[in-house]
C-alpha cells in the first residue's frame, strides 16, 4: 500500500469541491422533490386536458438538464461545477414556444389518426 500524502490531503481545492459536492447534494433533494410535484401537476393537466402543459414541460427540461450536470459533477464525471457556475456556450439550441407547441399538435394529430385506423 502507497504511503498517504499529507499535501495531497490539505489541498484546498478537494475541500472546496467537497464542499460543493455536498451542497448540490442537497439541491438535488429539493430538486427531486419539486420535480416530483410537476410531474403530478403535469398528469393533472394531461388527465382532465388529455394534453401536457408546455410551460411545465419547459420547466422540466431545465430540471432534467440540471440533474445532468449535477451528477455528472458528483460522481467525478466532470470538474465543471452545474448551475449557476455553468458556463453557457452559445452553441446551445433555443426552442421557441410556438415551435414545441406545433410539434405536439402534429404528435397528438398523427396519434388519433393511428386509434381512427
Amino acid at each position: 500500500m502507497e504511503t498517504i500524502n499529507k499535501d495531497e490531503i490539505l489541498k484546498t481545492s478537494k475541500w472546496v469541491r467537497f464542499l460543493f459536492m455536498v451542497l448540490y447534494a442537497f439541491v438535488i433533494n429539493f430538486a427531486l422533490t419539486i420535480a416530483i410535484g410537476l410531474a403530478f401537476i403535469q398528469f393533472l393537466f394531461v388527465l382532465f386536458t388529455s394534453k401536457a402543459n408546455i410551460s411545465i414541460a419547459n420547466i422540466n427540461s431545465y430540471i432534467i438538464e440540471f440533474f445532468d450536470d449535477s451528477l455528472a459533477f458528483l460522481l467525478f464525471q466532470t470538474e465543471e461545477k452545474p448551475f449557476p457556475f455553468k458556463n453557457n456556450s452559445d452553441d446551445e439550441i433555443i426552442i421557441d414556444a410556438d415551435e414545441t407547441e406545433e410539434a405536439l399538435s402534429e404528435n397528438e394529430d398523427i396519434t388519433s389518426e393511428q386509434k381512427e385506423n
